[in-house]
């Protein structure tokens, strides 16, 4: 029981526990970002979307290193909504970030919109990938790209992440579904979990 409560906290983190969950993710998260970054590529005017920004550090990053991108976020945690807007407060005046509180699943979403999308740590909190995917892929821009970064199933599983709140996918199962909803061109890499790239053509 104390286990799923505290894997819970990783999923929407909420009160003094959620707190802790935060400060962990800046920690434990960083090398990550880094790679996550890299991979993005970012280019000038890139109109960015991240899902699931918990503490706002990715969103950071980009924003810090693109002065001409714009990026945006969607949480469904309302504690990483405040934090990450005073994390990111300086470009959130400038109106270069613009962070949002909801649920990525529900929220209206505008096609044809954004170069890139990621998100990272994030899939597991999904019952089903075709549907967030899906929405993904109509989001993108043409020549676009859906950037994903995930722990491996047989960590998860040997870690004992509560089944009742991880869904634990397998990288084939998360690149077998970006072909399915459209994605042309799916890649991925194993670096201290898996990152999936898929582009839109």
């Amino acid at each position: 029981m104390l286990k799923e409560f505290f894997a819970s906290q990783l999923k929407r983190p909420s009160g003094p526990l959620g707190i802790l969950a935060s400060k962990l993710m800046l920690k434990k998260n960083q090398k990550n970002y880094d790679t996550m970054v890299k991979n993005l590529n970012v280019q000038p005017q890139d109109k960015i979307l991240e899902i699931g920004y918990g503490p706002g550090a990715g969103i950071k990053m980009i924003a810090e290193s693109c002065p001409t991108c714009t990026i945006d976020g969607i949480d469904f945690s309302n504690l990483m909504y405040n934090r990450a807007t005073k994390y990111n407060k300086k470009y959130v005046e400038e109106g270069r970030v613009s962070l949002s509180y909801g649920d990525f699943l529900q929220v209206p979403l505008p096609h044809d919109n954004y170069d890139k999308v990621f998100c990272l740590n994030v899939i597991y909190f999904w019952n089903e990938l075709s549907t967030p995917f899906g929405r993904v892929f109509s989001s993108l821009k043409e020549n676009g790209s859906f950037h994903i970064y995930m722990a491996g199933k047989s960590f998860l599983t040997e870690r004992k992440f509560p089944d009742s709140v991880f869904n634990k996918y397998s990288i084939g199962e998360v690149t077998d579904m970006m072909k399915k909803v459209g994605f042309r061109t799916v890649e991925h890499i194993k670096d201290n979990g898996h990152f999936g790239t898929g582009k839109v053509l």
